[in-house]
């Protein structure tokens, strides 16, 4: 699927509310355009369910971790093209010195690269049961680095009540601010929900991220 802008299709999301059809939504750059339109249809999704008050909760988890498997992709070709092995320890952590840098003053050709290459993200939604299943995938496998780094935000996300305290404690400039997948707990703390509701999966192919949100249990912390 190319990065044209698709219209809004109620009939499609009716399918996926009532039947459990899957909605996929695949892109390689993740335009601006792109993102509007993921959150066009989770809203039409929410409001078919009758959860309209999840939108913005679930809005930003989505964008969050579609930027973060954007991100991924852009890593593995700025590395291939600098000839580093992502998988070596050592050539990961001489590529990560530079990487944000190099990709931020240069973000319209590493894109290319990653359209060239067929690098996605790929958002899929689903209703299981009146469990709201959201999956982010990317394909690219997940170095132990990554996995490593992800699961130790996941287990300090335990600590954090609120996004103040997250942003205070956590600064890793090797990727980032590193408080996305921080922050996408708490928002799910927001709606009653704990980080059991988060689960990163790795296969030889491909980075997945699934989001179960059980609506019979959604709280709303005033």
């Amino acid at each position: 699927m190319s990065n044209e802008i698709p219209q809004i299709d109620e009939e499609k999301i009716k399918e996926t509310t009532l039947l459990g059809t899957p909605l996929t939504i695949t892109t390689f750059t993740l335009p601006r355009e792109i993102e509007s339109y993921v959150e066009e249809v989770l809203t039409e999704l929410l409001k078919q369910l009758e959860h309209e008050r999840l939108k913005d909760y679930l809005v930003y988890c989505v964008q969050e971790l579609a930027v973060n498997a954007k991100k991924a992709n852009t890593k593995r070709v700025y590395f291939a093209e600098r000839g580093l092995d992502i998988d070596n320890l050592e050539d990961y952590k001489l590529g990560m010195e530079t990487f944000k840098d190099d990709t931020l003053s240069n973000i319209t050709h590493y894109l290319k690269l990653q359209e060239d290459k067929g690098l996605y993200v790929k958002l899929v939604f689903q209703i299981i049961k009146q469990i709201l299943q959201i999956e982010v995938r990317n394909n690219s496998a997940l170095t132990k680095p990554e996995l490593s780094r992800i699961h130790n935000k996941l287990s300090l996300s335990r600590q954090y009540t609120s996004f103040e305290e997250a942003f205070l404690s956590i600064i890793d400039e090797s990727e980032g601010a590193g408080l996305g997948i921080v922050v996408v707990v708490l928002m799910l703390k927001k709606i009653g929900l704990d980080k059991d509701c988060i689960d990163i999966m790795g296969t030889d192919q491909e980075t997945i991220v699934r989001i179960s949100i059980p609506l019979d249990k959604v709280q709303y912390s005033e």
